[in-house]
């Protein structure tokens, strides 16, 4: 098998019960070249994100347009693993950095809210609520000095590490390279503190969600599709996850 796991070409995955989804891999915060970008045609789409966060990258991209590169400029120095990320991406020659994320954000944009499907669940559901919180303890656990401090060391490691596992494309350049290779890195850095299975549960729970909308899209057409973008190095743990077919949960249109 292909070492490879950070790829570039989308994952389609056909339902038992019926309907496709194209798992289609993009890279944090980059606008993806026209090239990379997937073929093909689709009913809805479905985004990692909770109807709150989508709304907020709604006010995000609004708010860009009157002061470019404010809120990229914020995540820069918030200190975080994200202000890492942006600061490698940003010396690279790419199509454009920005903040909110612009592919799904092309994506939601140019789709109706009744063809969009959330697959986080909102705030107020109590169950999402509590796996946040018992990842919250376990960040705060984490979060001691000795683990900031191996932070810069940890990530330049993964970054390396990480480059035999990307895939080459003919539309890939060595600074896509590049921030393939940051983005995992700073993946890797964010699921430090998704400990004790709590990964597990996040991710089974958006891909139930994503199965409840298929089941919204089989009832109004024949030909089903969703089309899923997903962070590259996040992509084969949801195509694993989601071929183990867990039990549907119905999610409403739009927002909830």
């Amino acid at each position: 098998m292909d070492r490879a796991h950070l790829a570039w070409e989308p994952i389609h995955l056909a339902d038992p019960d019926g309907g496709s989804y194209i798992l289609w891999p993009h890279l944090p915060c980059i606008e993806s070249p026209v090239e990379l970008r997937p073929k093909g045609d689709w009913n809805a789409i479905a985004i990692l994100a909770s109807s709150e966060d989508i709304w907020r990258w709604e006010q995000e991209f609004s708010e860009d347009r009157k002061n470019p590169g404010a809120h990229l400029a914020a995540a820069m120095a918030s200190g975080t693993s994200l202000g890492r990320y942006l600061a490698d991406i940003t010396t690279l020659d790419l199509k454009r950095v920005s903040i909110p994320d612009p592919e799904p954000m092309r994506l939601v944009d140019s789709y109706p809210s009744s063809k969009i499907f959330p697959l986080e669940p909102p705030s107020d559901d109590s169950e999402w609520a509590d796996l946040m919180v018992e990842h919250a303890d376990q960040a705060a656990k984490a979060s001691n000095l000795i683990s900031l401090l191996g932070t810069g060391r940890r990530w330049r490691k993964a970054r390396s590490e990480v480059i035999p596992d990307i895939a080459t494309h003919p539309h890939v350049d060595s600074d896509m390279g590049a921030a393939a290779a940051s983005a995992a890195a700073w993946w890797r850095e964010e699921q430090r503190t998704w400990k004790n299975d709590l990964d597990f549960k996040r991710d089974i729970r958006q891909m139930s969600r994503l199965r409840g909308a298929m089941v919204h899209i089989r009832s109004d057409d024949t030909a089903s599709t969703i089309l899923v973008p997903v962070h590259q190095a996040r992509l084969q743990r949801i195509s694993e996850v989601l071929s183990m077919w867990p039990d549907v949960e119905y999610v409403w249109r739009g927002s909830e």
